[in-house]
């Protein structure tokens, strides 16, 4: 079964599999950047997004989305907040908008008035705007290969950050896709300033081959999952001051 990304491409040379590939999109999960993290509560339930934008050749402005987290790292270049969610659900929330899915690759650009048709599209068709659970769509391994190169420089690192306790590797997949590493944090702090550091230092240590790393802190239920009887590469040895 091809993936989103196969289905986008087979899309744009052929009319004929536009309409698999919609049906297969507005049930797919997919991602955004968002200037902040989203923001709920009970008191204010509703999604709440400050999404980017970007502006084409002709001057009209639209917001990017991507069908994988890596395409949208490729674009940000950089470390950024990003959400992902259920596209129709996307769709609703900014039908007024103009949209483009992977911009600055093969991808497709989503006028309001097509977002709007989408939407009644699925609404006639009683298709339903529901996420993926993680939890039940990616799976855990440890690595099948060493990877020296990866947790020798940043053990190295962690040894120098008196918030890190311990840090595991481990390999996510999802179905049939190809499995992507994924470095778990155990530590105490502002995990954002600590993943962007590790990040350049790691590419730094290893001429930019990391590009396909993903940071997790523990702290996150799904961290836990992915680490289960794992054992980290990583474990700090000294007490903090208030530990002693």
């Amino acid at each position: 079964m091809m993936n989103l990304d196969e289905l986008l491409k087979k899309a744009i040379n052929d009319p004929s599999r536009r309409n698999i590939f919609l049906q297969t999109l507005i049930r797919s999960d997919i991602f955004v950047i968002c200037k902040n993290p989203v923001q709920s509560s009970a008191n204010q339930p509703d999604v709440r997004l400050e999404l980017v934008t970007v502006r084409n050749p002709e001057g009209e402005i639209f917001i990017p989305f991507f069908t994988s987290h890596l395409g949208l790292q490729k674009f940000a270049r950089k470390y950024v907040e990003c959400c992902q969610m259920n596209c129709l659900r996307f769709f609703d929330l900014i039908q007024d908008r103009n949209a483009v899915l992977n911009p600055n690759s093969y991808g497709k650009e989503f006028s309001s008035p097509e977002i709007k048709a989408v939407l009644q599209i699925a609404k006639n068709l009683h298709i339903k705007a529901n996420s993926y659970n993680e939890f039940e769509t990616l799976s855990y391994h440890q690595p099948q290969q060493p990877l020296l190169h990866i947790t020798k420089p940043a053990a190295k690192f962690f040894s120098s950050q008196p918030n890190v306790d311990r840090a595991f590797i481990v390999e996510m997949q999802k179905g049939s896709e190809k499995p992507r590493l994924l470095i778990v944090v155990d530590m105490l702090g502002n995990t954002r300033k600590l993943f962007v550091a590790l990040a350049r230092y790691l590419v730094k240590s290893n001429n930019n081959e990391n590009q396909h790393l993903y940071f997790l802190s523990y702290e996150h239920a799904l961290a836990k999952k992915a680490v289960m009887n794992q054992t980290p590469f990583y474990v700090r040895n000294e007490k903090r001051y208030f530990q002693r």
